[in-house]
């Protein structure tokens, strides 16, 4: 079972400010695999690394069976999670930016629960860039899977209005107990902090969370019409109240033409440009405090393709996030 993190990261951009946490978790997808594009992005840095903490948790080393259909492998999941927020809380607290390399989205809840222990007090908004909402709980869920879960679980959402399962009891506790990693002082996100780019793959559940909580969609039709910079300024105005902005990036958000090597490719996505520049856009922003990517299947990416586009949108980030880090009073 395992979960990594590395240090402070060191690389050509002279990124010192940046601390790189990786959670090496595949439990949440329907596909394993995801935990390998990990070691993808990481050639990409030059991180010094404490081989005491490392820890990571995939399909194979707990097996498939599972006993919580409606949460897949959540026993093991909450385990993961605690740790991860542990992390990058303890991130923000040593004064680091986290960049966060995940395997399935599941874990975001944890990454959102870690900012949350940091800064407490502070409002958190959330730019998903993401094919899915991933707003599903168990008792909305028809696959089980936990990547579909990480916003109804920052946000405390359970949707029960939609409820189509009915979770054991293990599944609820555990549930709850996702719920309150953030700590004591409620939910780790208000749904009115979130915003959506390029999500498009939904299922009634998820669509009557968006509508009935006015949750915003920038779709891929905007950003060809706008531009992926009117695009990402778009999501910054929507979070004009929020003292920090966290952006998780999934990249299934890019177009199934170029995205083979993820778990579930969707057509209609961003193309690598669009998707390169939003990230640069939103990366500027001084109160971006966090970035995630996630979700890449090297083991599913038989032309290399999403390998070469991720690594190019990742190096593209981390240029972006030196001149901002490096720059008079950006850290």
């Amino acid at each position: 079972m395992a979960l990594s993190v590395l240090g402070q990261l060191t690389s050509t951009a002279h990124l010192a400010a940046v601390g790189l946490v990786e959670v090496d978790c595949d439990l949440g997808a329907g596909t394993a695999g995801a935990g390998a594009g990990i070691e993808l992005l990481r050639g990409a840095v030059q991180p010094e690394q404490d081989p005491s903490a490392r820890v990571s948790a995939r399909v194979w080393e707990v097996g498939a069976g599972t006993a919580t259909p409606h949460a897949r492998h959540i026993e093991a999941i909450t385990r993961v999670m605690a740790d991860a927020a542990d992390l990058v809380a303890v991130t923000l607290q040593q004064g680091l930016f986290p960049i966060v390399l995940a395997g399935d989205h599941s874990t975001a809840a944890a990454t959102i629960a870690g900012i949350r222990r940091a800064h407490p007090s502070d409002r958190l908004g959330v730019i998903w860039i993401d094919a899915h909402a991933d707003i599903h709980s168990p008792f909305t869920t028809p696959s089980g899977n936990m990547h579909g879960m990480p916003l109804a679980i920052a946000a405390a959402h359970d949707n029960l209005p939609e409820a189509i399962n009915d979770p054991d009891n293990m599944t609820r506790q555990l549930w709850r107990q996702l719920q309150e990693l953030g700590g004591s002082q409620g939910p780790a996100l208000d749904l009115a902090d979130l915003i959506y780019i390029a999500v498009r793959d939904t299922e009634p559940a998820e669509d009557a969370t968006l509508a009935s909580h006015a949750i915003p969609v920038v779709r891929t039709e905007q950003v060809r019409r706008e531009g992926p910079d009117a695009a990402a300024r778009r999501c910054l105005d929507y979070l004009a109240a929020v003292d920090r902005i966290y952006v998780s990036f999934d990249v299934d958000a890019l177009d199934s033409s170029i995205c083979k090597g993820t778990g579930t490719p969707v057509p209609g996505g961003l193309w690598a440009d669009e998707a390169e520049a939003i990230l640069r856009c939103l990366l500027d922003d001084p109160r971006v405090c966090c970035w995630e990517i996630c979700e890449i299947n090297p083991h599913l990416d038989t032309l290399n393709t999403l390998a070469e586009v991720s690594l190019r949108i990742f190096k593209s980030g981390l240029e972006q996030l030196a001149e901002r880090l490096t720059a008079p009073g950006g850290v």
